[in-house]
């Protein structure tokens, strides 16, 4: 059920109703580089709104997605240099 809420479009807020929705399919894009690297890219949706009275030059209803993502990498040895140590953050004590 659609719930009320907010969202800026064009630097104004306007009216928006928050979806409810559920993944279908994998989230996962996979890039395969062409140094031999492979990314893997998880895309997180956290929140889908659809913009009240909103609609695009085909008339479809105007959308917000709102979403994290995770990055993998499979990087072959040929690109691998040696790891450094952390910086530890200077806490002031």
């Amino acid at each position: 059920m659609a719930k009320p809420t907010k969202a800026i479009h064009d630097q104004k807020q306007v009216d928006a109703e928050e979806l409810n929705f559920k993944v279908v399919g994998p989230p996962q894009v996979v890039l395969e580089l062409e140094d031999g690297t492979t990314l893997k890219i998880l895309f997180t949706p956290a929140k889908v709104v659809r913009l009240k009275d909103m609609y695009n030059e085909e008339g479809e209803p105007m959308y917000q997605v709102k979403w994290g993502t995770g990055i993998s990498a499979s990087v072959p040895m040929n690109l691998l240099k040696a790891p450094t140590a952390a910086k530890k953050a200077d806490s002031g004590y």
